[in-house]
């Protein structure tokens, strides 16, 4: 029992911790504010619920020898975001007010370093509507990024293949960190964003992707999770990784990510200090990942085995 707990403990990762931390707190939360949401114990259950499921349940299934359920238990985490995400619709006023958010700060710093708004002043420069189809689909293309990247780390010729699986695992695991930092902030610091608290709205007319944006976020869109940008932050993830692994790629997964960054503005979905801010985000978990990543499973073990004094099997 000890020993396959060991082994079980050997295949878990800072990943399944994180979410585990994240899960126990973010459920806790609501407690400090029951006015918020509807039964607050009744989710804080559910949360621990979920927590032990995520302590135990990947790291079986990375010891499969089949690759499609060991790929569950590596990539499992990023279908959780649409929960985490729109939980925010409480977690943001758990701690401030429904108009307590921190666009009025933002807008000034704004207007401290530009003198105008940009996410308005650009819209109204160029309304073209070919351009802002453009841009519709550049911010679009933020839901395909991970996808897409954990496609070509399995099927194109970029890691060797006693690669591929620490390239998926530190893919998945910058994108988490990027993530579950973002919605942490979210909860602390609402920022609902230029569409919501700038009153003079630009019309630029537009037609496929255009549509498809305001079907996402007349359904979908939720206030206080403006700052930072984590459409900057969680493509930058996607970006870098196709950078290090796909040299052959770089021009036009650069020219997308760039695209992407600049429609959060033109949109008006974000502020220029949204992008700052997912940017610098970006950035911290790169260094971090690349510097404090996980070790490896087989040095885990060995170094187990000399603390227990275990025979190597």
């Amino acid at each position: 029992m000890s020993r396959g707990m060991i082994r079980l403990s050997l295949s878990r990762l800072d990943l399944d911790r994180w979410a585990v931390v994240y899960l126990i707190v973010s459920g806790i939360y609501p407690l400090f504010n029951p006015d918020v949401v509807a039964h607050p114990y009744a989710r804080l259950a559910a949360h621990l619920g979920l927590a032990l499921v995520f302590w135990f349940v990947p790291p079986l299934l990375r010891r499969s020898r089949l690759a499609l359920v060991r790929l569950v238990g590596e990539i499992y985490l990023p279908f959780t975001f649409p929960l985490f995400y729109a939980e925010m619709e409480f977690l943001g006023i758990v701690f401030h007010g429904f108009h307590e958010s921190f666009d009025p700060w933002l807008i000034a710093l704004e207007g401290k370093l530009f003198g105008f708004q940009p996410s308005l002043a650009w819209s109204q420069a160029w309304p073209w509507p070919w351009y802002h189809e453009l841009m519709e689909f550049a911010y679009f293309s933020y839901y395909l990024f991970s996808p897409v990247v954990l496609f070509m780390l399995f099927r194109s010729a970029g890691p060797g293949d006693d690669e591929r699986w620490p390239a998926v695992r530190a893919f998945v695991r910058d994108l988490s960190a990027t993530m579950l930092l973002c919605y942490s902030f979210y909860t602390f610091f609402p920022a609902w964003g230029p569409k919501f608290i700038i009153t003079r709205p630009i019309d630029v007319p537009g037609w496929i992707f255009t549509d498809i944006m305001h079907m996402i976020h007349a359904n979908g869109a939720i206030l206080g999770a403006a700052f930072p940008s984590s459409h900057v932050a969680g493509s930058m993830m996607g970006w870098w990784h196709v950078w290090k692994w796909f040299p052959r790629h770089r021009a036009w997964m650069t020219t997308l990510w760039v695209l992407l960054c600049a429609s959060t503005v033109y949109c008006r979905y974000h502020y220029v200090v949204d992008v700052i801010g997912g940017l610098m985000l970006g950035a911290l978990v790169i260094w971090l990942g690349h510097n404090y990543g996980e070790t490896t499973l087989r040095g885990r073990w060995l170094r187990l085995k000399q603390w227990r004094g275990l025979k190597p099997e």
